[in-house]
């Protein structure tokens, strides 16, 4: 068919689409005989629910502006599909057909629909609670919205608002609820560049109202109880509803509201009735929430049936459109050939650039990755460098004051040697605990030993610990706990909820010049059988800026902001973090640079009785007067101080073998209560002298007393057949208990 004879037709065909499409409402014909997308029905469509007839209509539109090359009513309609998609509830979709939108947009460089999309998207990944994509797409869209002045700047932040009251964290809600508020009564909304028809004085309205109101439940969140429930009572509730009426999720914001009402008449005021009438309006509104989902939920899969159905008839259409041109159509073979071969190049082409632009991408991903890994080298020799430079610290600490106790004549003098001493080494054996312990809670999960203690005791042990580091400074140490019972006691892993609390001391102490350093412990409620207690750490310190926020908890990261004003290690925190997830909880701080810092936390704990410290005996059954232990370490000094401390015991002596094969000789030859077992020895180690104890002497309690502490070292000891491991260093008093708890009641024969 030649081309003259071809005009005609393609004109008429023309004429028809666009004749057809104007009676659709999707494209109005302007006197200068242009088109235009009528963005307006659709969004009609979307708002009164006809998601199918929007969907064919939208179909139809992109047929012909594919066809006739309109590239930006093509965008415009990608994105009202992915508005569509969304409003089902098919969140995959409608992220395809917005980020075809975006491309196009990109393409043509329109700005104001790229702005528009990206609202759609922050929308979109809020509805679906994908906080990572969400943030990614938030300041991008909030730069588009600012540099355009649009109106989509306000309900950007009125998603990231949102998205802040939906992950719980309530300070930064507050803060950008307050900016939102200050925002909008400084902007003139007559001079915003609009993306679509808003009532301006309506919209400022609705948006003042949502700001408010989370405002309002933040401080309620945060224990601001007096200005959270004033804001919230400020509301007017009629005007609040009339104004979020077109949004989807308005009851459940309605339900929520009433509710914090309701808690504030029964909580504060104590008005039962009208935290009952207050309760009633806040079930009636989720009762509706729950009916609307179940309504739309049900609507959408129908409407996707729907359109699965049409455009399955579409794809049918279709395909007998092909087949009828192919019959109707007739071309020369060279044509087809020439055609044949064009296409073979164009896919040849199209691969190799395809290939090309694959391993341009592979190279750039490996650029990443060696630029990663060398910055994680980098870190990891900063923090060895600085861990060699703490662990240097305190031991010349120790050596240099061995040497002024061993010179110094004066006893006083002496003495306060001899606390600083015990504070260095105090403070090393903590930093290399939270090395080791930074290691493993990396790849196992920390497993509570819990026992019957009383917080007020750990809380002294504590304070007792970090007080030279603290006097050291000149700092007051202060810790204040909330009286209770003297015989309440509560379920805890002593040595982890100890260790929680020396890391958040010692970090107070170390980013403190001068001022104090407090523990407080409160109680924040309980029941008949647990007691939940709120613990702070306060200090008068450096304090932390606020964009340091998401890198203090982090292991080798924390160092970069704070290097200049301390000489930690880094890893306090990080420990801090991970074993309190142990617990089932997580901390949280509030800071002012220059002011001090207040971390704070809150464990659930359960209540249990004061333990039986009495031994009961059976009638013949005692222990021996004189308990004999057997204490085997190749370290001379180790065995020197274990030596000491068991003969501290009252009732106990002890003999010594400095291996293996010495201990098996002495346990066969005597009568041992027990064996205290080192585990790194030459020759044979501890679990291979334990083995070979165990066949010939079963029941003897034999304690592992090493440095090493991991799950692997615990399920060797077990296997091997020892009865517990004590890590070194230990706490004396823990130490007696332990020996004390693993010594076997016998016959008492007057002999041993």
């Amino acid at each position: 068919m030649k081309l003259p004879k071809l005009l005609p037709t393609l004109a008429l065909f023309f004429c028809l689409s666009i004749q057809l499409l104007l009676a659709q409402d999707l494209f109005i014909l302007n006197e200068d005989s242009k088109c235009t997308f009528d963005s307006q029905r659709v969004d009609q469509l979307i708002k009164n629910d006809s998601l199918y007839e929007a969907t064919i209509l939208l179909d139809q539109a992109l047929k012909f502006t594919k066809k006739y090359g309109f590239t930006k009513y093509e965008a415009k309609s990608y994105n009202h599909l992915g508005m569509v998609f969304s409003e089902m509830g098919n969140n995959k979709t409608a992220e395809f057909y917005y980020g075809k939108a975006l491309n196009i947009y990109d393409s043509i460089n329109d700005l104001r629909g790229r702005d528009y999309v990206l609202h759609n998207l922050t929308c979109l990944y809020l509805n679906k609670r994908n906080y990572t994509k969400f943030d990614s797409i938030y300041s991008i869209a909030q730069q588009s919205s600012r540099s355009l002045n649009s109106e989509l700047f306000f309900l950007n932040l009125e998603d990231k608002i949102k998205n802040f009251y939906y992950t719980n964290e309530n300070d930064s809600l507050l803060l950008l609820a307050k900016f939102g508020l200050n925002k909008l009564e400084n902007t003139d909304f007559s001079k915003l560049n609009y993306s679509k028809d808003f009532v301006q004085d309506h919209l400022k309205r609705r948006l003042q109202y949502v700001y408010q109101y989370h405002e309002a439940i933040a401080l309620i969140k945060l224990n601001q109880f007096e200005k959270g429930n004033a804001l919230l009572f400020a509301i007017d509730p009629d005007d609040f509803k009339a104004k979020i009426e077109s949004d989807k999720n308005s009851h459940r914001q309605l339900a929520t509201f009433n509710f914090y009402k309701y808690r504030y008449f029964n909580e504060i005021a104590k008005q039962p009735d009208s935290a009952v009438k207050y309760l009633l309006k806040s079930d009636t509104y989720k009762y509706l929430a729950l009916r609307d989902f179940e309504e739309r939920s049900a609507k959408n899969g129908e409407l996707i049936y729907k359109i699965i159905q049409t455009e399955d008839q579409l794809n049918s259409a279709n395909k007998l459109r092909e087949k009828d041109n192919k019959i109707s159509q007739s071309f020369a073979a060279s044509t087809i050939i020439s055609s044949i071969l064009l296409l073979t190049v164009i896919i040849f082409c199209f691969y190799y650039y395809k290939t090309r632009k694959n391993i341009e991408n592979i190279n750039l991903d490996l650029q990443d990755s060696n630029e990663k890994l060398r910055k994680q080298d980098i870190e990891r020799l900063e923090f060895f460098s600085i861990l060699s430079h703490e662990l240097r610290t305190p031991i010349y600490g120790i050596n240099g004051l061995a040497t002024l106790i061993e010179q110094e004549q004066d006893e006083e003098k002496r003495q306060s040697y001899l606390s600083s001493l015990i504070s260095s080494s105090n403070y090393m054996s903590i930093l290399i605990d939270n090395v080791l312990q930074a290691t493993r809670l990396k790849f196992e999960t920390k497993k509570l030993r819990k026992k019957p203690s009383r917080i007020d005791h750990i809380v002294q042990s504590v304070v007792s610990t970090v007080k030279i580091a603290a006097e050291n400074k000149g700092l007051e140490l202060r810790y204040d706990i909330q009286a209770s019972d003297d015989n309440e006691y509560i379920l805890v892993d002593k040595v982890a909820f100890s260790q929680i609390l020396i890391n958040l001391a010692y970090n107070a102490i170390r980013y403190t010049k001068k001022g104090f350093v407090s523990i407080n412990i409160s109680e924040q409620k309980r029941t008949n059988a647990h007691v939940e207690l709120l613990f702070e750490v306060k200090d008068s310190g450096i304090g932390i800026k606020e964009e340091h926020r998401q890198t203090v908890f982090n292991a080798f990261e924390n160092k970069m902001f704070l290097q200049k004003n301390s000489s930690g290690s880094g890893l306090g925190l990080y420990i801090v973090k991970t074993l309190l997830k142990s617990h089932n909880t997580d901390i949280d701080f509030i800071s002012k640079p220059n002011k001090g810092s207040n971390f704070f936390f809150s464990v659930n704990f359960e209540l249990c009785e004061k333990p039986d410290r009495t031994i009961k005996v059976e009638e013949n059954l005692n222990y021996p007067i004189e308990n004999h232990v057997l204490i085997v370490d190749d370290n001379k000094i180790n065995l020197l101080i274990t030596k000491k401390n068991v003969e501290r015991i009252p009732g106990f002596t002890c003999e010594t073998a400095s291996n293996g094969k010495e201990a098996l000789t002495l346990v066969k030859k005597k009568d041992y209560d027990m064996v205290l077992m080192d585990i790194n020895m030459p020759e044979m180690d501890g679990f291979e002298v334990t083995r070979h104890i165990r066949l010939f002497n079963p029941n003897i309690p034999i304690l592992a007393l090493t440095a090493l502490n991991s799950a692997e070292i615990g399920k060797k000891a077990n296997m091997s057949g020892m009865n517990h491991i004590i890590t070194k260093p230990y706490n004396f008093e823990d130490f007696r208990s332990i020996v004390k708890g693993h010594l076997r009641p016998r016959i008492q024969t007057g002999t041993h």
